[in-house]
């Protein structure tokens, strides 16, 4: 009897330990369970930071693409999410970068748990440059929506067109001798035409590209200029009816764009209207002081006669690049002459609109890019259908081949006569209308050797570099 009572108390304590020891166990995995889903909680947490900051980071591009490239961050954190468990922010902080072109931007991401906590429990902090770049480039004629050639035109010679509307031609003996067409629309109105009228497409007599021996036609939808319409033949090589090609967004450079901090303030415009021709701009060499009158925007009454300058039959000798507040001669026409004593391109942005009789580049002059940032005036309405805030007449002969002329808006050559087989170095805008005089003594001719390719079109803030701190 007590060998059996003794062998009991063995099996009771036998159950003991092993509960004892399982329990261990359980409370060992469980514990381990917990802090495994601690630890999974925090790190969904701080990567949840890290998109807060990332959120942050993304806004700021955005803002500087909406036009806005002085943003210098959040002065208060912006709530990306809140639930009852947690509450996410970020904080931006933007600083200039190496060039004008770049920002560095610095976001913090926090994690506030649970929601309703003063404190954040997780951060993640991050570094984005961002660069201000280009996909695309100018080509000689370009617009972002339609070019109008009316019936006076005999002959218009470029090397190429990027259209994103459609081409219009008014007359049957008017010619359009181009290397390369594009043209990504239609007119709606004349059968689905991205080429359309009553006009002739003809192969240039040479190609500046070796090797090309045909016009290469790329169209949205139909050619209904027939020959070729949308067979390809021994002049031409037509791809038609492709319904995926690219627009063209923004023609619209900001003179930060080429102009940095070190360009300075001339105080006035004097430099436009005093001294005799030539006038040096700027008139101290190497002063880079080219923003007449200042680095602000929009048209300054304080620049010539209420923000409108006559700049006559003056030359200019542009050394640098310049940002001008005002119009130039839009109360009485201007036949100007510029010229670029450098092979560098030089940029001249205007606020306002352009109007000029005729215009010239000296010979010998380098590139210039003359960018217009006005408005079309209702004034040329009339003989400017489709706007004409880059304006262009008949009075005197044009023979510019080293000169650009990029416009927001529309731009208008109404009766225009030209005195060189080259006129300009190429046109670009929201609408082109060419109404120009036939061969008095030349047709409209743009330089294919114009380095249209350092104009850039489509600029956009975009992210080159990304950084966890």
């Amino acid at each position: 009897m007590n060998k059996q009572s003794h062998e009991q108390g063995m099996i009771l304590v036998s159950i003991m330990s092993i509960t004892i020891f399982l329990s261990i166990i359980l409370i060992g995995v469980f514990g381990l369970a917990n802090g495994n889903l601690s630890r999974a909680k925090g790190r969904v947490l701080l990567l949840q930071a890290q998109y807060s900051a990332e959120s942050g980071a993304d806004a700021a591009i955005a803002t500087f693409n909406g036009g806005n490239d002085t943003y210098a961050g959040t002065t208060t954190d912006v709530t990306v999410l809140t639930a009852n468990s947690y509450r996410s922010t970020y904080s931006v902080s933007v600083a200039m970068g190496a060039t004008n072109k770049e920002r560095l931007i610095t976001a913090v991401g926090k994690i506030y748990s649970p929601s309703s906590s003063t404190t954040p429990t997780y951060k993640r902090t991050i570094r984005v440059t961002a660069q201000r770049s280009s996909t695309t480039t100018a080509s000689s004629i370009l617009s972002r929506n339609i070019l109008a050639l009316d019936s006076g035109i005999k002959n218009v010679y470029a090397k190429d067109l990027t259209i994103n509307g459609f081409i219009t031609m008014a007359k049957n003996t008017t010619n359009l001798i181009v290397e390369n067409i594009t043209v990504a629309g239609k007119n709606t109105g004349a059968s689905n035409c991205s080429i359309g009228g009553t006009g002739n497409l003809l192969k240039p007599s040479a190609f500046t590209t070796p090797g090309q021996t045909k016009t290469n036609i790329t169209i949205a939808y139909n050619n209904c200029i027939s020959p070729p319409g949308n067979s390809s033949d021994t002049n031409f090589n037509v791809t038609a009816n492709q319904g995926n090609l690219s627009t063209v967004q923004s023609t619209y450079i900001p003179y930060s764009q080429f102009m940095d901090a070190t360009y300075q303030n001339a105080g006035n415009c004097s430099d436009w209207t005093a001294g005799a021709s030539p006038r040096a701009i700027p008139s101290v060499a190497g002063s880079k002081k080219t923003h007449y009158p200042d680095s602000a925007s929009t048209v300054s009454s304080t620049c010539g006669a209420s923000g409108d300058l006559s700049l006559g039959s003056s030359q200019y000798n542009i050394t640098d690049n310049v940002h001008l507040r005002a119009s130039l001669c839009t109360a009485t026409a201007c036949s100007p002459t510029f010229n670029n004593p450098t092979a560098a391109i030089k940029y001249v942005f205007i606020e306002g609109s352009v109007n000029f009789a005729s215009v010239q580049t000296a010979s010998g002059s380098g590139p210039i890019a003359l960018i217009v940032y006005g408005s079309d005036p209702g004034s040329l309405a009339a003989v400017c259908p489709y706007g004409g805030s880059v304006y262009l007449g008949n009075s005197g002969t044009t023979s510019a081949p080293a000169l650009y002329m990029l416009a927001t808006n529309g731009i208008c050559l109404d009766k225009a006569k030209f005195g060189s087989q080259l006129a300009l170095g190429g046109i670009g805008g929201k609408n082109i209308y060419i109404a120009t005089n036939p061969g008095s003594p030349f047709d409209l001719g743009l330089d294919p050797a114009y380095p249209s390719a350092l104009i850039p079109t489509d600029l956009t803030w975009r992210a080159v570099r990304y950084q966890k701190l």
